[in-house]
């Protein structure tokens, strides 16, 4: 359970948005959008993570939300350019910040009943800190999108990674859209029940955008959801991010079936890409950015 509170594990990023021809900087990462939701539900909630000193905005979108934040050595910020002018998102990442380590993670897991892993790339969190999760009977959720990411020239791309073996070792509820999804597959060679018994892992879920997704339990059929509908067609970054809190709080706190926190998550979903939720104003960089030290 959770009642005690969750650590999100992972980057704190600078996003550079490009919209419908306009360009903002944004903090991201699933700290954020994750960490947000989290928080906004009740949860005592905490970022271990990795924000430079010369980015201290970044750093009071955290803190401005409630959410502790468990800051390591960097000297730089890790940073994405997402084009999302057209239907299929477009990803640089011309700066990472240093990787979690392993000593962070123990250090501040303490006093956290669950733990959110939500690497941005393949070496955001140091391997020998998330095997560290194995035996700290800690409910550990996982959002892959990292874990499924090469980084090449700054461009982002679509491949599975050893780190993903790793991570589905220690997790029991995990996260993928249906392009990460579909790359699990491919890197492992075999079907979702097969890959859910081999790490026993005990619900999947994948999103698929405006097309809603499923969830599939170990024990039960999957189950089907629909998404809800915007009202607009705002910016949907962070939209999975917000969906995966969101099902957890409903599920594993309050109990709820996976069918009504899938419904309850997907509305949210429509409230962010509508504005409502989680405002740009509370996550936008508004100065001039110092990328680097």
């Amino acid at each position: 359970m959770i009642e005690k509170g969750i650590a999100v594990i992972g980057s704190t990023s600078i996003d550079q948005i490009i919209h419908r021809n306009r360009r903002v900087f944004k903090a991201g990462g699933v700290t954020v959008y994750s960490g947000i939701t989290y928080s906004r539900h009740g949860i005592a909630t905490r970022a271990i993570t990795n924000i430079a000193d010369c980015n201290p905005q970044v750093m009071a979108c955290l803190r401005n939300q409630r959410i502790l934040v468990h800051n390591g050595q960097t000297r730089q910020t890790t940073r994405f350019i997402n084009d999302i002018r057209t239907g299929n998102r477009q990803q640089k990442n011309p700066q990472r910040a240093a990787p979690i380590s392993r000593q962070q993670v123990l250090d501040h897991v303490k006093g956290a009943d669950g733990v959110h892993l939500g690497p941005l790339h393949p070496k955001d969190i140091d391997i020998s800190g998330i095997k560290s999760l194995k035996g700290l009977k800690r409910q550990v959720i996982l959002d892959i999108q990292g874990l499924v990411r090469t980084v090449r020239n700054g461009n982002v791309y679509l491949a599975g990674s050893q780190q993903l073996i790793d991570a589905l070792d220690v997790s029991q509820i995990v996260k993928a859209n249906r392009h990460e999804y579909a790359v699990m597959l491919d890197f492992f060679q075999t079907d979702l029940m097969t890959i859910m018994q081999r790490f026993d892992i005990r619900e999947f879920v994948v999103t698929s955008g405006a097309s809603g997704g499923f969830v599939q339990e170990s024990t039960a059929p999957a189950t089907p959801y629909a998404a809800a509908p915007a009202k607009s067609d705002g910016d949907p970054t962070g939209a999975g991010d917000i969906f995966m809190a969101a099902y957890v709080v409903e599920h594993l706190l309050k109990q709820r079936s996976v069918a009504d926190a899938c419904q309850y998550a997907a509305s949210l979903v429509a409230q962010q890409i509508e504005g409502k939720f989680i405002k740009e104003d509370e996550l936008r960089i508004k100065t001039p950015l110092r990328l680097t030290k």
